[in-house]
């Protein structure tokens, strides 16, 4: 499945958690409302589309010019798929 019919599907099942999304370089960032970060990775984790089984990487990005200074950023692997996603959560 291409990236945008994931970051479509996603956003059309959970759209209480995404905020937006965006393609780049063959990469889906999600960008995420903070209050329901988990109930977006259980999603994930279980819809037979995504199928994200793996956590590989938790970062966070320090933006001091902004309201929400910080960006926690989340990547996940689907094996099953052969997809990666990110999620980005903008918090103060």
């Amino acid at each position: 499945m291409p990236m945008n019919e994931l970051g479509a599907h996603i956003e059309l099942k959970r759209p209480d958690c995404v905020l937006s999304w965006d393609v780049a370089l063959d990469e889906l960032t999600v960008d995420v409302a903070p209050a329901n970060i988990a109930g977006l990775v259980e999603f994930l984790k279980t819809d037979a589309t995504c199928r994200f089984s793996t956590l590989i990487d938790v970062t966070a990005v320090d933006y001091p010019d902004r309201a929400k200074r910080f960006d926690v950023i989340y990547h996940f692997l689907s094996m099953y798929q052969n997809h990666r996603i990110r999620l980005r959560v903008s918090i103060r």
